[in-house]
């Protein structure tokens, strides 16, 4: 029978949508985009092979079909909806997973996430390192927070943190120095330390920075962000960070040569765009939201 439309999900999509008679709405409660929306009420219609939906100007309305369906797609999810919560009350919860690198759990998640999982007990939570490695899909996990540029391939996602670029070093690197005199050209006289060759953001500085192209200037690789920062605090070298580094920059033990910055990166919380977030995901991304 399932085969006839596909899947409940198909069904709990149908049951948003004719309950608030809205696509947008229904996507922005399911956390999903609206095309995907109006993909599953397509794929409903054709698997049933009827129109479920009247489709006008900035609205929709339901036809007879839809409003039968409607009554009872309604009343079944909330009967499965209560089946399900009284069958896991007394048996441990699935965890929520997140997917975060140990440089942003170190330096902002850790902390807040303790009044999170005080506030909320009953809600066993996981966290992923590897949203980093070259074989992460954000479909692995049920939310995933990453640094870089939006939009995300296969994505929803929602900023949570923007955080332009910036050189940064310790004052010692400084010292005995007058190489630089707020002038970018004279980094060819420090070792810029760097995510990747080649694939970090440091040509893209260098370049609104007006450094030449042709300027050879010494760089060390050191893939780990907490190393990295390390390696800047113990004067090693020149490295870009972003606002994870402000207590730093507070107390002194980094400094930032130059008001240059790289505008539009920052952190994003996102989840698979074809996935409807589990109650739980919903309710740390409404909390995690907050705390920005």
């Amino acid at each position: 029978m399932l085969k006839k439309y596909g899947s409940l999900n198909s069904l709990r999509v149908f049951e948003v949508a004719a309950r608030l008679l809205s696509f947008t709405q229904a996507a922005d409660e399911l956390h999903m985009s609206q095309g995907a929306v109006s993909y599953q009420i397509r794929e409903l219609e054709s698997r049933l092979d009827l129109k479920l939906f009247r489709r006008e100007i900035r609205q929709v309305s339901l036809t007879d079909a839809g409003e039968r369906l409607y009554k009872v797609t309604r009343r079944a999810l909330i009967d499965i909806d209560s089946e399900i919560t009284a069958l896991t009350s007394s048996q441990g919860a699935t965890p929520l997973t997140i997917a975060a690198s140990t440089y942003f759990t170190t330096r902002w998640l850790s902390k807040p996430l303790t009044h999170f999982l005080n506030a909320h007990p009953d809600t066993p939570l996981q966290l992923q390192h590897s949203v980093n490695t070259p074989d992460f899909k954000v479909g692995m996990y049920d939310l995933a927070i990453r640094w870089g540029k939006a939009p995300w391939n296969g994505a929803i996602s929602k900023e949570l943190l923007p955080m332009p670029m910036m050189p940064v070093c310790s004052p010692d690197l400084l010292k005995g120095h007058n190489t630089l005199q707020n002038q970018p050209s004279g980094l060819t006289a420090f070792t810029l330390l760097r995510d990747q060759e080649n694939v970090d953001l440091w040509p893209a500085w260098l370049h609104k920075a007006g450094v030449p192209k042709n300027a050879i200037i010494h760089s060390r690789v050191i893939a780990d962000p907490m190393v990295r920062t390390q390696a800047a605090l113990d004067g090693q070298g020149m490295m870009l960070a972003d606002g994870l580094v402000d207590a730093e920059l507070a107390n002194g033990t980094l400094i930032a040569p130059f008001d240059i910055r790289l505008q539009g990166y920052g952190y994003h919380i996102l989840w698979d765009e074809t996935t409807q977030l589990s109650p739980a995901s919903v309710q740390f991304l409404d909390w995690i939201m907050t705390q920005t």
